[in-house]
């Protein structure tokens, strides 16, 4: 990064010193390709990008009723502990309704790349939960028989919709 810096300093320079009236063609091509290749500054990574890529991690493995683990697979909520531990170091409870209790709840249109997005499937106020990515996708472990998958927020997980919610603790930017 730094010599490309350094390289396009010194065309800049050597531009400055020639003079721009006597630049041919080829010359002027050569200086706009060697500033636009200067990185802008990279996006700073949070601790909830963190979360959602030890989540997404995790995609194509098995659902399994009580897994918390990578080796033995997981349900939904354990998926959810599990990505916040590791992502965030953050230790959220153990079901889908304790996390729902734990989560400061915010609407739709401002949940955010890591917060919880919680559902009712079972008759029960919460019954599932995933980690919301952005623009009405959400990644999960559905059910029995289903790997861990990202899903679209529209029909069946529109209509069973809880809400949203975000964890403390979570929402800071990552210094590692």
């Amino acid at each position: 990064m730094f010599r490309g810096i350094v390289q396009g300093f010194a065309v800049l320079m050597a531009l400055s010193l020639v003079g721009c009236s006597s630049l041919n063609d080829e010359t002027q091509k050569l200086a706009e390709v060697k500033v636009a290749q200067i990185p802008a500054k990279p996006k700073s990574v949070t601790l909830l990008d963190k979360v959602v890529w030890n989540a997404q991690k995790q995609q194509g493995k098995m659902y399994r009723w009580g897994g918390t683990s990578p080796v033995t697979g997981f349900d939904c909520s354990g998926l959810t502990q599990y990505a916040f531990r590791n992502g965030a170091q953050v230790m959220i409870p153990r079901t889908a309704a304790e996390q729902y209790a734990a989560a400061v709840k915010v609407s739709r249109t401002q949940a955010g790349k890591g917060d919880l997005v919680f559902f009712n499937t079972h008759g029960k106020r919460v019954s599932h939960v995933g980690i919301y990515l952005g623009k009405d996708r959400f990644v999960h472990a559905p059910r029995t028989g289903k790997a861990i998958t990202t899903s679209n927020l529209k029909g069946y997980w529109e209509n069973h919709l809880v809400g949203f919610g975000r964890i403390p603790g979570a929402c800071r930017p990552s210094y590692s």
